[in-house]
């Protein structure tokens, strides 16, 4: 009994879960290891046995569409030979386009063939024309006139400038493709992240987008005795070679080889624009002396310091093979920022081969980027660039002509080119519809609620074998026939009221006793049935005698009583 006692005056403390693990492993009982196994059956056995095409709950709610963005990347290049409107690859990137919200593109010189701007590499490019047109030089191919090494030699200085101040000219005559329109269009709509290119023809501007080069001139006076005959020379400090944030996001172009339609010192690095006088000199092959450091010169003079021999020549401010790029830190911070912060889901390539290694790097680390966003990369170009080199890079090339596939698309998806000014009208114009769609339906609710109150009610009717008043049920066009029908009898109804009242003022004076009051109803009733059989108006005779009656048979039995 003391033990019992004891026992019962213990208090039994429970083992959390976390305490039960630490006794002892729970998964190692062959007990817990049954009921697992049968668990996992009955799970497998619901699985096979419940339907696979039933939605779920969140797929009801969300619809989910043919295709996304995602089941269009390949691991491999895929090649578009042909630009046909039947097939649903190219309907679907077409789709997936229209509906991106930041696009990044990289140009070649493809783009401005068409302006009537050669190429490179191609049979008519520039290469193969420096060749053609100097077979004295010693070339052997016509890349090395692209290449910094030959300011070593000055027939080929001579001949590079005769070379630029021709591309420069025809530059000038050039206008912008369809391309460049397109690019321009995703600007214009708040697509374009940005658009790097390799061009140095500046096609671009002319469309009013901001380039990396175009930056804030200042006017310096030169007095040279050649410059003279110029009024004066516009001339900056290459200010591109500092990052800023603010500045970064104001350029829609960024031009990685320079921009022919700038000059810039070979000692003192101030950009200038081209001017007649120095064009000509270029024609002549010269290259001409930088009045920047002409400036400096004239001051050392004046203030009787040393001269120094060496003056800055101008040429055109591009970047060459084998020379070190003036705002390469730049452009680099900058793509970083676009990558990480501009967060692009689609990625164009249009009109360039991709040989040159920083372009290479950027196609990469761009693509890199698009796919993990569940973005497509697509390549637009009438050359091959290499399956293996860009398998997983790139998704798609189009063996196509650039300005040919801006149409087909144009074709395709005429809603995506329409300007930002209409696609807002068309918002507001559904906008506008919707609530006169709201407007009408609740007029509508009215209409129907006042047509309820205004139907009249149905007139009772005197049933004339059983004395009582019956209120039939009449369709509507009854009621409208009656109603009708009433309006010409209403006037003739109402002169029989007035002359009713007017007998009861005459023929009921006021009397205390019931009695009274009801003979003089009934002789009232006499008088008004006298004068309906007068009238022949037997509906008024009849009622009249029912209410005599009526009246006579409770005069009857209250004098009985």
């Amino acid at each position: 009994m003391t033990k019992g006692i004891k026992l019962e005056n213990k208090k039994i403390k429970l083992l959390t879960s976390d305490q039960r693990a630490m006794s002892f492993d729970e998964e190692s009982l062959s007990m817990n290891k049954m009921r697992k196994k049968d668990s996992a059956n009955t799970k497998n056995k619901s699985a096979t046995n419940s339907p696979k095409n039933i939605p779920t709950k969140a797929s009801r709610s969300k619809s989910t569409p043919a295709f996304t963005s995602e089941s269009l990347q390949t691991k491999k290049l895929h090649h578009i030979l042909q630009l046909n409107s039947e097939d649903e690859k190219i309907a679907n990137i077409h789709k997936v386009l229209s509906k991106s919200r930041k696009v990044l593109v990289l140009t070649g010189a493809g783009i401005s063939c068409n302006a009537g701007i050669p190429d490179f590499r191609s049979s008519d490019g520039l290469y193969n024309l420096v060749k053609r047109e100097h077979p004295n030089v010693s070339l052997g191919s016509g890349k090395e006139m692209f290449d910094i090494s030959l300011f070593r030699d000055e027939l080929k200085i001579s001949v590079w400038a005769t070379f630029m101040e021709k591309l420069y000219s025809s530059c000038k005559l050039a206008k912008p493709t369809k391309t460049h329109k397109f690019i321009a269009h995703l600007k214009n709509r708040g697509k374009l992240l940005r658009c790097y290119t390799q061009n140095i023809d500046g096609l671009e501007e002319m469309l009013g987008l901001e380039l990396s080069s175009e930056q804030p001139v200042e006017e310096i006076f030169t007095k040279g005795n050649k410059v003279s005959q110029e009024s004066s020379t516009l001339v900056r400090q290459n200010s591109f070679t500092s990052f800023s944030n603010a500045k970064w996001k104001n350029y829609d172009v960024v031009q990685l080889h320079g921009d022919l339609n700038k000059l810039s010192c070979t000692r003192c690095f101030h950009v200038f624009n081209w001017s007649r006088y120095w064009a000509r000199s270029f024609r002549r092959g010269e290259l001409p002396v930088c009045p920047h450091c002409e400036n400096i010169q004239l001051k050392r003079l004046e203030q009787g310091k040393r001269v120094i021999d060496h003056h800055g020549m101008l040429r055109p401010n591009i970047v060459l093979y084998g020379e070190n790029h003036p705002s390469g830190d730049v452009i680099s911070q900058g793509l970083n920022l676009d990558i990480l912060r501009g967060k692009p889901d689609f990625f164009i390539i249009m009109g360039t081969s991709l040989k040159v290694d920083g372009v290479k790097k950027v196609v990469r680390q761009v693509s890199k980027q698009v796919h993990e966003r569940g973005g497509l990369v697509i390549l637009i170009n009438k050359s091959s660039v290499g399956d293996s080199t860009w398998n997983g890079c790139i998704d798609y090339q189009i063996w196509e002509d650039c300005d040919e596939w801006v149409s087909f698309l144009n074709d395709q998806q005429p809603d995506f080119f329409k300007t930002q000014k209409e696609v807002d009208k068309l918002r507001q114009l559904k906008r506008e519809a919707s609530e006169l769609r709201k407007q009408k339906l609740v007029e509508k609710r009215k209409a129907k609620e006042q047509e309820s109150l205004k139907t009249p009610p149905t007139t009772p009717i005197r049933d004339e074998n059983k004395g009582k008043i019956m209120r039939p049920v009449s369709s509507d066009s009854s009621i409208a026939s009656s109603l009708s029908s009433s309006d010409s009898d209403s006037d003739s109804d109402s002169g029989n009221r007035k002359h009713l009242q007017s007998l009861k003022r005459k023929l009921l004076p006021p009397s205390k006793s019931q009695t009274s009051t009801k003979k003089l109803k009934l002789n009232l009733k006499e008088v008004v049935i006298s004068d309906a059989e007068s009238d022949e108006d037997p509906a008024m005779s009849l009622s009249g005698q029912l209410y005599i009656k009526k009246e006579t048979r409770t005069l009857t039995s209250t004098s009985s009583s």
